[in-house]
C-alpha cells in the first residue's frame, strides 16, 4: 500500500512539473523535448517501485537515485555501536589527512627522500563533529641519496635514555610542529 501511495504521489508531481515546464515555454518547439524528458521521468518512476516488488535489481541504475554505503563499514551495527563505528570512521579519514600533511612536510625538506608517518590520537577522544586530540606522532625519514657527513649528535629532552637525533631529523621535528600546532614533545622523528 505504501509503495503504490508513493507511485501516485511521485506521477502527480512529475505530472504537475511537466504541466508547469510547458506552460512557462516561450515557443512550440521546445515542447517535445520536455514531454520527452519528462516521459522519461514517468517511466523510472514507474519502473523503480515495480522492480522493487518483484526484488530484481536494475541493471542500469541511475547513480544519483541509488544509495550506496562504504565497503568498510558494517552493514548492520550492533545497538549502541552506530555512534562508535560512526566516529571511527571519521577519525580514519582525519588520521588520513594528518597523515599525507605530516608527509609532505616532511618531504618538503631538502634531503629527504620519503617519509613513513603514524599518528596516534588520544583513547576515546574526539567525536563525529569534534577533532581528536593527537597522542603522539611518529616519522620515520629515508634520506636522498646524498654523500653521509658525520655530524654531531643532539640530545632532545630530560628522559632518562636520550634520545639522539640528526640536524635534518631535528629540522623535520621542528616543522612538523610548528606548521602543524603541535607540541615538540609528542612528535618523534627517525632516520633510517
Amino acid at each position: 500500500m505504501q509503495t503504490l501511495q508513493t507511485l501516485v504521489r511521485n506521477l502527480a508531481l512529475i505530472l504537475l512539473l511537466a504541466t508547469f515546464l510547458e506552460m512557462l515555454l516561450p515557443n512550440k518547439s521546445m515542447r517535445g523535448f520536455v514531454q520527452m524528458i519528462m516521459g522519461l521521468f514517468v517511466i523510472s518512476a514507474i519502473l523503480t517501485p515495480i522492480t522493487t516488488l518483484l526484488h530484481t535489481p536494475l541493471s542500469m541504475e541511475i547513480p544519483a537515485w541509488t544509495a550506496t554505503t562504504p565497503q568498510d563499514l558494517p552493514a548492520i551495527a550492533v545497538e549502541g555501536q552506530g555512534a562508535k563505528i560512526g566516529r571511527d570512521a571519521v577519525q580514519e579519514q582525519y588520521r588520513q589527512i594528518l597523515i599525507n600533511q605530516i608527509k609532505g612536510l616532511a618531504m618538503g625538506t631538502s634531503g629527504v627522500g620519503a617519509a613513513e608517518v603514524d599518528v596516534k590520537f588520544e583513547e576515546e577522544a574526539g567525536g563525529l563533529i569534534d577533532q581528536p586530540k593527537i597522542a603522539e606522532v611518529n616519522v620515520l625519514l629515508t634520506t636522498a641519496q646524498e654523500p653521509i657527513q658525520s655530524v654531531q649528535p643532539v640530545i632532545i629532552g630530560n628522559s632518562p635514555t636520550p634520545i639522539i637525533q640528526s640536524p635534518k631529523a631535528e629540522e623535520v621535528r621542528e616543522r612538523i610542529a610548528t606548521l602543524m600546532s603541535l607540541a615538540k614533545e609528542i612528535v618523534f622523528v627517525e632516520e633510517s
